[in-house]
């Protein structure tokens, strides 16, 4: 199946709210629309995740991230340099129907995979990641270390990248406080 044909499929998913198991620009990972409460409790649950833990939001380009979060030009231009998919805690964020932490901020990943892209793209809105993964438990690498448990609890597995057996390592992260860049996981 080629990649539009699998975006098509899985926005069907998305759109009505449910839970997806999908290959990002990092690890597989959970997702679904972060305006759908439903969605987000049912990720909560398969995760086993503290509800006040909040999620990293995946967007499409630097334009849609500025359209949710205030975003420094000095950001950008940082973000550009990065050779690992970075995920930024923003603190001004623009759409309070996001789930934010307690805090108010926001964590953003602007992601450079093709078919990340492309779903975000036609979603037309943020996605929802985080590992796919018990709170605690490792991270799998690759979809073949995705518990058996964790497949079974979403709505839909993406067809798409599971043969690949390389693996996967999350993004780092980092918060950008007075012009200064807090790195919370290399």
């Amino acid at each position: 199946m080629e990649i539009n044909e699998i975006v098509k499929e899985t926005l069907l998913f998305l759109r009505s709210g449910k839970v997806i198991l999908y290959p990002t620009d990092t690890i597989w990972g959970l997702g679904c629309d972060p305006y759908s409460r439903e969605g987000i409790q049912r990720i909560q649950a398969i995760k086993q995740r503290d509800i006040r833990k909040s999620f990293i939001l995946l967007v499409s380009s630097y334009q849609m991230l500025q359209r949710y979060v205030a975003v420094s030009q000095e950001t950008l231009a940082f973000l550009d340099k990065q050779e690992r998919p970075t995920s930024v805690i923003y603190t001004q964020v623009y759409d309070l129907n996001l789930p934010e932490a307690a805090d108010h901020s926001l964590a953003f990943r602007v992601v450079k995979d093709p078919f990340c892209k492309a779903l975000i793209e036609a979603f037309d809105a943020p996605l929802v990641s985080t590992s796919a993964n018990i709170s605690g438990e490792e991270s799998p690498m690759n979809f073949s270390q995705i518990s058996e448990q964790i497949k079974e609890s979403v709505d839909y597995i993406v067809p798409y990248r599971r043969e690949e057996q390389g693996a996967g390592q999350p993004s780092q992260l980092l918060k950008i406080e007075d012009n200064q860049v807090i790195f919370l996981r290399k």
